[in-house]
């Protein structure tokens, strides 16, 4: 399973480059889904992505599964609504998306073997997924947050305008704890290894894996192709030619000329104002060559993202500063899976160059498709570029800070005829021997075979979380959620058959607990009681959910209770009702629970309703919960215990009918309603009295823990577990 979140992602006709999301990531991972498809010992590959109904980009990206071939799919799912929205604004939604994952592999008939996450927000969900169901962890980065955030210091940007902007803090805590818990870090180059990740901090911690990506050699064939008789060359390919030709004749004089041309996103760090900056200043080399600018796609740049709209608009005012008209081409438009090879071929047959003013590139995939083609590139000589340089000898490095050496290395290709054809030649040759999918394949699955635990997919994991919640959760026919004071605890005999009957029917029943108490206090007090084996433990009045006995808490169920709620306005909105003090412990209190009692004399069907009124006059969303006569909470509107076990059902896809919950106060109620199989124990507050018309809702004759069996028996009957 692969997890490519952002970005437009479908099975063909990439729209590579259309925005700052879309690029040389989003092709990458289709591409390596198609080709790990063709290897047997792959059997199904899912590339999952976010789910996208917006009339601003095409229908597909709404289909839920779409397929790439027999083997592999796409499966998009819902995550921070229907509009597309760029990387940065998803970190809040990355929750939903993850529970939504967990509920889809519930849906199908197998778990994957390893999932594989892209970007930091792909990892972010891949680590979830990993250790919810027991698998190996892989990680490529494709960019990075430090070196991004350098790179923004260094023009000026304050650290807190580079968080504002794309949420950079939170990207690099991510990406520090990918480096801490993956298997395996991906990396294309030596160079992204060292001194990229060599930046963090759990720069040590994983294994790496150095594998350069390859290319489709079908699609970026030499050009000398069109020279040769006898090749066979697509209908698409040689319209795509003509096309691309006709393109560039709208804004060139002199077509015979040598063309020099750039391809890349419109972003400030591609450098693409340098690069117009050294043709401009050349006379001698705009006598030589015309330039064209492939900075992506766009229709009107006044409604374009900030950045790239003020690449785009630099571009065409150094095209007029420098009066380039006839010189320079910037089109609107390319198709990127059939126009960008044959713009190489076009631009190799014209004797011309590829290049790129990036100070930095972390790997370069489109010097290797150049260099394919047989069309020698100038790049920067830090990063991905040397690696590329090394291998296939098909292009010129250069100090980008110095703009004299790419003008002299520009002018010394195009004019060097044996020069151009050898860096041609070697280009040509060498990619086929080092930029293969095939070869990246086998040393992909190669290195999947050394992680641990292939073989054993159903086995606890251990030095991560313990116990592996979805494979325990997996197993699971029925699940038992209980409140423990005076429901679960009260009657230690009774206690002691309540454990005795989890543990006789361990293999298909859960275990929960639904309390008010904090997790340390329902740690301390189910672990004095010899509940040391707590499948799910619902604290805080619900606020809270953890797992396992290890105590991994779900970080989903956190993101969906955080809407709307203000917990300082709350306090503020409470705090002159003087039949209300705030609860003193300090477990009492939580981020997401603000807890009180209600004075001894006061009139609960009086007090209750102004509590109500000062928190509506105020515009709060909340849920108030009141219990034992004179407990307050006052929790997020999306948090309580009963909807706490519904946030279970739904992202675990566990059957409400199977699930039956236990309690005796005014704090359960909302739990034992709805379609789960609620029990109510004999010593039951008075709260829990108009639930005896609830048909769901079962009443037991026996008190404390000799009631939860009772309950269990008459819902699910006494065969299942004897």
């Amino acid at each position: 399973m692969m997890i490519n979140i952002h970005g437009l992602v479908r099975s063909s006709s990439l729209e590579f480059g259309r925005d700052a999301d879309t690029g040389g990531q989003t092709r990458y991972v289709v591409d390596l889904a198609v080709n790990l498809s063709e290897s047997e010992s792959v059997s199904s590959i899912d590339l999952v992505t976010r789910q996208i109904k917006d009339k601003v980009v095409s229908p597909v990206y709404g289909e839920k599964i779409e397929t790439i071939n027999e083997k592999s799919r796409i499966v998009r799912l819902p995550c921070g609504g229907n509009k597309y929205l760029h990387k940065e604004k998803l970190w809040g939604n990355l929750e939903e998306f993850t529970d939504n994952l967990i509920a889809f592999i519930r849906s199908q008939d197998r778990i994957p073997d390893v999932v594989h996450g892209h970007y930091a927000d792909g990892g972010y969900v891949a680590l979830q997924i990993a250790e919810t169901f027991g698998i190996p962890f892989v990680f490529t980065a494709h960019s990075l947050g430090r070196n991004k955030l350098a790179f923004l210091t260094s023009n000026g940007w304050s650290e807190k305008k580079a968080d504002s902007a794309f949420n950079i803090r939170t990207r690099i805590d991510v990406e520090e704890e990918i480096l801490e818990r993956a298997d395996m870090v991906i990396a294309s180059t030596n160079y992204e290894k060292e001194d990229l990740y060599g930046q963090y901090s759990n720069r040590s911690k994983p294994y790496y894996k150095i594998i350069p990506p390859g290319i489709m050699l079908d699609t970026f064939f030499p050009y000398y192709y069109y020279e040769v008789p006898g090749n066979n060359i697509t209908e698409e390919a040689k319209q795509a030619h003509i096309r691309l030709q006709n393109e560039l004749r709208r804004f060139h004089f002199e077509t015979e000329k040598p063309l020099i041309v750039t391809l890349c996103r419109p972003d400030a760090r591609k450098n693409i104002d340098v690069l117009i900056d050294v043709y401009g200043k050349d006379k001698e080399l705009q006598a030589m060559a015309n330039l064209a600018i492939f900075a992506g796609i766009r229709d009107d740049i006044a409604e374009m993202e900030e950045g790239e709209q003020q690449v785009l608009t630099d571009i065409l005012l150094a095209m007029d500063k420098y009066d380039l008209y006839g010189k320079m081409a910037i089109p609107k438009y390319h198709d990127a899976t059939s126009d960008v090879p044959e713009l190489y071929r076009i631009t190799a047959l014209k004797g011309g160059v590829f290049v790129s003013a990036s100070y930095l590139e972390t790997f370069g995939l489109t010097f290797i498709e150049a260099s394919a083609s047989g069309l020698p590139f100038v790049a920067t000589n830090k990063g991905g570029p040397v690696d590329i340089e090394k291998n296939c000898r098909s292009g010129v490095l250069v100090d980008i800070a110095n703009p004299e050496s790419i003008s002299e290395a520009i002018k010394k290709i195009i004019t060097d005829h044996a020069l151009w054809s050898e860096l041609s030649q070697n280009g040509t040759n060498r990619t086929r021997e080092v930029y293969t999918w095939g070869q990246h394949c086998r040393t992909y699955l190669s290195a999947l075979e050394t992680l641990p635990f292939g073989g054993n997919r159903e086995a606890d994991r251990p030095g991560k979380d313990g116990k592996i919640v979805g494979n325990r959760i997996n197993r699971m026919k029925n699940l038992l959620i209980v409140d423990i004071d005076d429901t679960l605890l009260g009657d230690d005999e009774a206690t002691g058959r309540v454990r005795q009957f989890i543990e006789a029917n361990r293999d298909t029943l859960g275990f929960g607990v639904a309390t008010g108490r904090d997790i340390d206090s329902t740690k301390d007090v189910l672990s004095a009681y010899g509940f040391d084996d707590v499948d799910i433990l619902i604290t805080s009045v619900g606020t809270e959910i953890y797992y396992g006995p290890q105590l991994r808490q779900d970080r989903g169920w956190q993101s969906h209770i955080r809407s709307k709620w203000k917990l300082d306005q709350v306090r503020r909105a409470l705090a002159e009702l003087p039949f209300l003090s705030l609860q003193e412990t300090p477990e009492a209190q939580r981020d997401y629970k603000v807890s009180y009692i209600l004075d001894s004399s006061a009139d609960p069907r009086e007090r209750i309703p102004l509590i109500h009124n000062a928190l509506t006059i105020s515009k709060l969303s909340y849920t108030l919960v009141y219990s034992h006569g004179f407990y307050i909470d006052i929790l997020p509107a999306r948090a309580s215990k009963g909807k706490a076990v519904s946030y279970l059902s739904g992202k675990w896809q566990i059957s409400r009918s199977h699930i039956v919950a236990a309690g005796n106060s005014g704090n359960d109620r909302d739990m034992l309603t709805g379609s789960v199989r609620g029990v109510v124990v004999s010593n039951y507050e008075k709260e829990l009295e108009a639930l005896k018309k609830n048909k769901s809702v079962y009443f037991s004759k026996a008190p404390y823990g000799d009631g939860v069996l009772e309950g269990m028996k008459y819902w699910l009957g006494r065969e299942d577990y004897e």
